[in-house]
């Protein structure tokens, strides 16, 4: 009996599977001979497509390899195709997401940088310890949670917490593997990443584009990257073997250390210098190593035509200095020859050499110093300025990097000129940016000033003292006697007179040129004297407390409608001499939200001579008037017949600007200050003169009120 009832229910299963199986290849014909017109669900273009090698086997198993998930009918007109993403890291595993990740964990600065570049910062929820300190990230990642560092340690409960859909980190060295092991074994993927060349790089920004769906960013990055890199090996293979120089790069950090030195070999950075050229002694002597140590005495023994120290920013003078210094290092061909070079690295302002999209700028530097002939077309500071402003979000000028020697270095004035100036310049004869050197703490180096800087209320408030320094002239005119005498490092002019330009560096005096015409020129000044006096830290603050007052105007207009904002005239020296659409002053109206009326007339002048007709017929809402303009004031305007007719005057706002510099830190004040001016009711609650005495003591160190 129970025989037949076993025997029952195997028939009976039988014909269910039949019958199920039946209906399975009916909906299967059905399907797939529907017209191609049947509409289907847009896939989200952010959404990788899903492919063979990447499905998992149930979806393998149930979705016709025929059919792309964007031609996939449905049933129900709401379901899509089930994708995912799988990249393989540099440890060659394997990591599978179901969609773009949303939270990331990430532990070093130069893959956060690479994060950021392609659009993803929003994704970062914790970062490593050094990340914090990377001065190309903005605040909103550097402030993020730090759950610790490869070779500290990192806090799994914290990292844990923050409920990560990814860790991005790397891979192969201190205690990195065991890290990763401890991270996987919470659930976390993880993403391992160690870079040994550009090839690296370009599957790191691959992989990241792909895991967040930002795969078209990435791109972007990449060929940015690929294109320059292969100028590069395109200008190297060109170089004959016998031509190629010897060359060694060393740890700035073990010369500090003065014990055995730390050379770059079989590294990302080590195999930089073959790419470009170069033959890596240190790679040759040691192909296996990735940075051995050497004694002074193999460093002779090698003796290479050209030494790259590679060092931060901050140590960039010590490490010089260090060498310079100890007699030991100056019977190496490379001292004697003056090609001993420092490699600005890592993610301070003025750093070029790091892993992330910084690492082609690096490349292009060495490459600038080993062969300044064949890589005379590569502008590493162009292609840096060009990266952070298109990439980063930020507005950093290549005023703000230099090129270090052991004697000297090379900065970028403000017409974009090269200049080499003394590594450390002690005497320096200023014709025009004192008061930015005022603002840099710097007035101890002046030997020599312009003539007006004895007038200058500021200078005369604020640096008593410079009634003692000599002064050789202005940019209108130098006594080219007086200025030799005075033996400066170099010299800062306003170049409008050429021919003076000329005498001076015939005498074998750098001459660094100033100038300006909008309030980004500003900003490449105080850079430029970053530069200078390696105080980029300084410049940096100073162009946030810029950025800050600039800011808290935009915030409190950018809501009023074009044709409402104010219409404002400016006038110079007569009333009739007004400000033009080219200048620092017209960037401060429109910062301010007015609209220059003599902008749209006047484009490219900087200041011209109008007629009363003309003003008349600008009608603006608000004049304004220099502050040092002695022939009138708002009384002359507002009493003149002529002017009676012009809106400004009926309704009495004619304003003479309180003092500021138009070419200094300060002029981020009178932005505030025109503001108020043009839309009093949205700055109601600020004090200006609070603000401003706090920021002059800040740069100049008096209150703004003694001005």
């Amino acid at each position: 009996m129970n025989t037949y009832r076993a025997l029952a229910r195997t028939s009976l299963i039988i014909i269910l599977v039949i019958i199920a199986i039946g209906i399975v290849a009916g909906v299967y014909i059905y399907i797939t001979t529907q017209p191609t017109t049947t509409t289907t669900p847009a896939t989200p273009t952010s959404t990788p497509k899903t492919s063979p090698t990447t499905s998992t086997p149930q979806e393998a198993s149930t979705t016709p390899t025929s059919l792309t998930p964007t031609s996939t009918p449905s049933i129900t007109g709401t379901t899509t195709a089930k994708s995912a993403i799988a990249v393989t890291d540099f440890r060659g595993k394997t990591i599978e997401f179901e969609k773009p990740v949303e939270r990331i964990v990430i532990l070093s600065s130069y893959w956060a940088e690479l994060l950021y570049a392609i659009g993803a910062g929003d994704c970062i929820v914790g970062i490593g310890s050094y990340v914090a300190y990377d001065e190309y990230l903005p605040d909103s990642i550097r402030s993020k949670t730090s759950i610790g560092s490869i070779f500290k340690g990192v806090n799994i409960e914290e990292l844990t917490a923050l409920e990560p859909d990814a860790v991005i980190m790397d891979c192969g060295y201190s205690k990195a593997d065991e890290l990763i092991e401890q991270v996987e074994n919470m659930g976390i993927p993880v993403i391992g990443l160690f870079i040994r060349s550009i090839d690296d790089e370009l599957k790191a920004i691959e992989i990241f584009g792909k895991i967040t769906g930002l795969e078209d960013r990435a791109n972007e990055l990449k060929n940015f990257i690929e294109t320059r890199y292969n100028g590069i090996k395109a200008r190297a293979s060109t170089i004959p073997d016998d031509q190629k120089l010897h060359v060694v790069m060393i740890s700035g950090s073990s010369i500090l250390k003065s014990g055995e030195l730390s050379v770059y070999a079989n590294t990302s950075w080590g195999v930089t210098l073959e790419d470009i050229g170069a033959i890596n002694i240190a790679l040759r002597e040691h192909p296996g190593e990735e940075w051995p140590k050497i004694d002074l005495e193999t460093l002779y023994t090698w003796d290479p035509d050209v030494i790259l120290i590679a060092s931060s920013v901050s140590k960039i003078q010590s490490v010089l200095d260090a060498i310079a210094g100890d007699e030991r290092w100056h019977g190496l061909r490379a001292y004697t020859e003056k090609k001993v070079y420092v490699v600005p690295c890592w993610s301070s302002i003025g750093g070029v050499l790091d892993w992330g999209p910084r690492d082609i700028i690096g490349r292009e530097y060495i490459a600038s110093i080993l062969y300044p002939e064949i890589y005379s077309g590569i502008d590493w500071r162009s292609d840096m300025e060009y990266l952070l402003s298109r990439f980063y979000d930020l507005s950093i000028p290549r005023q703000a990097f230099a090129l270090y020697n052991i004697e000297w270095k090379e900065i970028v004035d403000t017409l974009n000129d090269t200049v080499k100036i003394p590594r450390k310049p002690e005497r320096v004869v200023d014709f025009i940016s004192y008061v930015t050197e005022l603002a840099f703490g710097t007035m101890d180096k002046l030997v020599g000033v312009s003539k007006y800087a004895k007038t200058t209320i500021l200078i005369k408030t604020a640096y008593p003292n410079i009634t003692e320094i000599p002064s050789p002239g202005s940019s209108f005119s130098v006594n080219i006697e007086n200025l030799t005498a005075l033996n400066p490092d170099l010299v800062i002019i306003w170049p409008y007179k050429p021919d003076i330009i000329e005498e001076i560096e015939t005498l074998g005096i750098p001459v660094v040129k100033v100038e300006l015409y909008s309030i980004d020129d500003v900003k490449r000044l105080i850079w430029m004297f970053g530069s200078i006096y390696d105080m980029r830290d300084r410049a940096l603050e100073l162009i946030n407390d810029m950025d800050y007052l600039i800011g808290l105007v935009q915030e409190r207009i950018k809501d009023i409608p074009k044709e409402e904002r104010a219409k404002v005239l400016y006038l110079w020296s007569n009333p009739t001499k007004v400000q033009g659409g080219k200048g620092t002053v017209n960037d401060f109206i429109v910062l301010a939200g007015g609209i220059n009326v003599a902008a749209k007339d006047l484009p490219s002048k900087t200041y011209v001579e109008v007629d009363v007709e003309t003003i008349i017929g600008w009608n603006p809402d608000v004049i304004i008037i220099w502050c040092y303009a002695k022939s009138y004031n708002e009384s002359t305007i507002l009493n003149d017949p002529l002017w009676q007719s012009i809106k400004a005057v009926q309704d009495g706002r004619v304003y003479r600007e309180p003092y500021y510099e138009h070419w200094g830190v300060d002029c981020s004040l009178f932005v505030l200050w025109l503001a108020q001016k043009l839309y009093p009711d949205e700055f109601s609650d600020i004090n200006f003169i609070d603000i401003a005495n706090e920021y002059y003591m800040k740069w100049y160190g008096i209150n703004y009120s003694e001005i």
